[in-house]
């Protein structure tokens, strides 16, 4: 028969010492249900808690329309165009 476990955090402002010492982490851990964390639930040391989802990665949103090609295949203005409306009249 496997062990029985559950998800428990320290109750506010109280320091839990796992079993070998070490600090019982403030967001919380899953742990098997023996003697010792059963008493720590019945003094109300430690309390039943959910863990923690990790939150999703922000994910930039993909445009609905492709984008438009950075370079365009047609001038708007030709270069040659554009060289003449530069050069002042001789007069």
């Amino acid at each position: 028969m496997p062990a029985e476990t559950a998800f428990l955090k320290p109750a506010e402002g109280r320091r839990v010492p796992l079993p070998d010492g070490s600090p019982w982490p403030a967001e919380g851990k899953r742990v098997e249900l023996d003697r010792y964390v059963r008493r720590r639930l019945a003094d109300g040391d430690l309390l039943p808690a959910q863990p923690a989802v990790p939150a999703q990665p922000a994910v930039p949103a993909q445009p609905a329309v492709p984008a438009q090609p950075a370079v365009a295949t047609e001038p708007d203005v030709p270069a040659v165009a554009a060289e003449a409306a530069v050069k002042p009249k001789k007069r």
